[in-house]
This record gives C-alpha cells, sequence and structure tokens, in this order.
C-alpha cells in the first residue's frame, strides 16, 4: 500500500548570482520515513532544505508540503504550516541567556496559551524523552556536544511536528555519541509518529538511520531510493560516497531493534 506523499518538490532551479546550484531538482518524501539527502559538500543539499523552509523565495508549483503549495500561504496559513514543523539546527541554536528548559519551552510561551505549570510538564517530558530529565536548569554552556544536540532536538519536537528537519544534526559529535543520537532520532520518529528530512553527510549516520536516499551531484538529484538501493547502485560518485565514507569497511545496520526497514 502507498503511503502519502508529505513533500513534493518539482523542478526547482536555485541560482546565486551566476552560479547554478540546483538545476531541476525533484523528488519526494513519503510518511514516516526517514530521508537523508546528502552530497558532497557545496552540493546544494543545505540548499535544497532552506528552500522548503522558505528561507529563500520560490516558484509556484515547486514545493508542496502537506498537499500545499507553499508559496499560497497567507500570513495566517503560513504560521500554522510553520507549527507543524520542526528544525533541529547543526549548531542547536540554543539561547545560552536561557537555561535548557526555557529555550524548549520558547514555542510553547509564544505560540500558545498554556499556562506556566502546563508548560513545564510539557518540556519536562521532552526533556525525558531524550534523556535530559536532569538538565531542566542547567544553561547550554554546562551542556556537552550531545547533550547540546539532544536539548536542541527536545525543542525541536515540542510542538509534535509531523515533519522534522534535521541538518547536519551530528556534526561536531564524537562516534559514540553520533550513534546514540541516531538512536534517538530513530526511537522519536517511531513513538511521535514523524516524518524525518535529513541533509548529512555523516555515511555511518546513513547506514544507521535512512529509509530513503536522495544523492545531489552537480546540481540535480543523481540517485532517488531505498539505503538498499543507493548501496547498491552503480553510479560512481554515489559508490564513491560510500566507499570513502566507510573507509572501504562492510557497515551493517547496528539499529536494527529501532529502525522501520522499508
Amino acid at each position: 500500500m502507498s503511503k502519502e506523499k508529505i513533500i513534493e518538490v518539482k523542478g526547482l532551479k536555485v541560482s546565486f548570482g551566476e552560479k547554478e546550484v540546483l538545476k531541476n531538482v525533484s523528488f519526494s518524501i513519503e510518511e514516516g520515513d526517514v530521508t537523508v539527502i546528502l552530497g558532497e559538500s557545496g552540493s546544494g543539499k543545505s540548499t535544497i532544505m532552506k528552500h522548503m523552509l522558505g528561507l529563500y523565495p520560490v516558484a509556484p508549483n515547486t514545493i508542496s508540503i502537506f498537499g500545499q503549495d507553499i508559496v499560497t500561504f497567507d500570513e495566517e496559513q503560513e504560521l500554522k504550516f510553520y507549527l507543524k514543523l520542526g528544525v533541529f539546527y547543526q549548531n542547536g541554536a540554543l539561547l545560552n541567556s536561557l537555561t535548557v528548559g526555557d529555550n524548549v519551552a520558547l514555542p510553547l510561551e509564544q505560540h500558545t496559551n498554556l499556562p506556566a505549570d502546563a508548560i513545564e510538564d510539557l518540556v519536562r517530558t521532552k526533556l525525558n524523552l531524550v534523556n535530559l530529565e536532569d538538565a531542566y536548569y542547567l544553561y547550554p554552556s554546562q551542556l556537552s556536544g550531545g547533550m547540546l544536540k539532544r536539548a536542541a532536538l527536545a525543542r525541536a519536537i515540542i510542538m509534535d511536528p509531523p515533519l522534522l528537519f534535521c541538518d547536519e544534526p551530528g556534526a561536531g559529535l564524537d562516534p559514540v555519541s553520533l550513534a546514540n543520537l541516531d538512536e534517538l532520532i530513530l526511537k522519536l520518529r517511531n513513538q511521535l509518529g514523524m516524518t524525518v528530512l535529513m541533509v548529512t553527510h555523516e555515511v555511518t549516520s546513513i547506514l544507521r538511520i535512512a529509509d530513503k536516499v536522495l544523492f545531489v551531484d552537480n546540481g540535480v538529484i543523481a540517485f532517488e531510493g531505498t539505503l538498499t538501493e543507493a548501496r547498491q547502485s552503480e553510479i560512481e560518485s554515489l559508490k564513491d560516497f560510500f566507499t570513502v565514507g566507510t573507509g572501504g569497511k562492510k557497515v551493517t545496520h547496528s539499529l536494527a531493534s529501532t529502525r522501520t526497514d522499508k
């Protein structure tokens, strides 16, 4: 049975000045999948995500999310749309002057009329989900790299978004912390029923977490398919990506008990 398409991108073209970054990008993302956009540095993978988030203008009928063309929203529709999205930034993007609890609470304080005690309960619940139940009163400067990422993830999911964008979430983490973060994202996907779109160059992460792979090369989607299909692809640049990223070693899915294979 086919699943609902959460995102559809058709003919996305992007140029910055005279440089053509994306030539004619088209793909779809289905409900419940963890889809990874990968490619070499400067390939345009983050540019694709930024256009989906509305950070850059797009032409009509180019990007549809939840069945709606994102350029057709009025101000009220746009706000409701963005409240359905969680964004997990590469650097965490936490405010250093606020505690972890206050950082995670911000979206609830800005976009709901919940009383303070209800907000605190929700924040503590999300911090518990990411194994940070004791960090409520800590400041970002007091957190390790892995803890900082988990705090940012808690804030990204505080509004229970059906769609989570992750921009290089594992950047700067040691291998153990990266594996733990991957496992956490998969657990939350399964528990909360989210669809996840991730931009990353971490091959070990891709092998652990991806249901679907989009490979960006020279401004186009050179490959779209399952992780298994990606690893069996004869596209030379894609083969090189996996070979170099794993040091030529065979890597298996260490999170088989957590991920849902597609």
